[in-house]
């Protein structure tokens, strides 16, 4: 049994490493299909991972019964790992494929070794951890590369939303006496509660317009982008969104008091480094010729919650994002 073990936790490793290959995908399977098998892989190792756990638990383990569990997922994450390079379907969803994959393998492999170790009970706490992976991977999986797009921009904007609430409970707080009570911080000698000066005030208020205006930007990028149902290259927008994401949290980061204008300045250029990146990233996707057909009828029949005309809305926001980082950028040799 222990060789099985072993031979099983040496293929993981070998499953682990492939992921990391380049793809081979000249002849892939159609994406339905290749989806279909790798939720099917994905069954199969929570199946077998089950009866490992079953046959091996350390109050009445029975290794001849284990031996069978163990080929099984020796062979289906070498399957998984094969199934995953096979995806040729847009570079968002293969990266969210490959991901899920190494979680799977990775919580498999973690599970053997706990076995190889006889590390007693903790196995409870591992196959379920290889359960609740998989689940969640079946359960969440996009069912192509426009909604591997769609999920990760969505959840990029879930983080622009908090870092502009940040700021707005920055400008609230310091017109709220009851947010100035002691914490407590104050008896270790940290004072987290430091009131802005009038100056600084401004600046946040400044920066709290700029950011307002980036997230309304990124969320119409997913109302009117990425939603349109056109065979346009989506797979270069995850990048910058992540960017603005982490600019945005940077920037905030030097508003609270007390502020150091250069610090300020300095994240505030890298923010206007990234807004530039996704305005000609975005202006690149919407002049592809099936995209600007889309755009071109939605700008004939405009809806109450949609601009008449998509690309002057993005172009005019953008602009005025400009005009939000001058003033702010004024504020600062202030």
């Amino acid at each position: 049994m222990p060789e099985s073990l072993r031979r099983t936790h040496a293929a993981c490793l070998a499953a682990l490493q492939s992921l990391d290959q380049p793809a081979a995908h000249q002849h892939p399977p159609d994406l339905i299909t290749l989806r279909t098998d790798f939720l099917s892989l994905l069954a199969l190792i929570y199946a077998a991972t089950t009866r490992l756990s079953l046959a091996l638990r350390p109050s009445s383990p029975s290794p001849s019964a284990s031996v069978a569990p163990l080929d099984d997922i020796a062979h289906k994450v070498a399957a998984l790992s094969h199934c995953v390079r096979l995806f040729s379907h847009g570079s968002t969803l293969a990266r969210e494929v490959t991901s899920a994959a190494r979680d799977v393998i990775r919580s498999v492999t973690a599970l053997l070794q706990l076995f190889l170790d006889n590390a007693g009970d903790e196995y409870l706490v591992r196959t379920a951890a290889v359960h609740e992976i998989i689940t969640h991977t079946r359960s969440t999986l996009s069912t192509d590369n426009r909604a591997a797009v769609q999920k990760v921009l969505a959840q990029n904007h879930a983080s622009l939303d908090d870092a502009l609430q940040e700021v707005d409970a920055m400008i609230t707080a310091q017109n709220s006496p009851d947010d100035w009570e002691d914490d407590g911080w104050s008896e270790l000698g940290v004072d987290s509660n430091l009131r802005m000066t009038s100056q600084e005030l401004e600046r946040t208020k400044k920066a709290h317009a700029i950011l307002r205006l980036s997230t309304l930007l990124h969320k119409r990028i997913i109302k009117d982008v990425v939603s349109i149902p056109a065979e346009s290259n989506l797979d270069s927008l995850p990048l910058p969104s992540s960017s603005l994401v982490v600019a945005s949290d940077d920037l905030v980061s030097t508003l609270y008091a007390p502020q150091t204008p250069s610090d300020t300045s300095k994240e505030l250029t890298v923010f206007v480094k990234v807004i530039d990146t996704l305005r000609s990233t975005l202006l690149a996707i919407l002049q592809e010729p099936s995209l600007a057909d889309q755009m071109q009828a939605m700008s004939l029949q405009p809806s109450a919650t949609q601009p008449k005309d998509p690309m002057k809305w993005f172009q005019t926001c953008f602009a005025q994002i400009q005009k939000a980082v001058d003033n702010l950028s004024l504020a600062l040799t202030e």
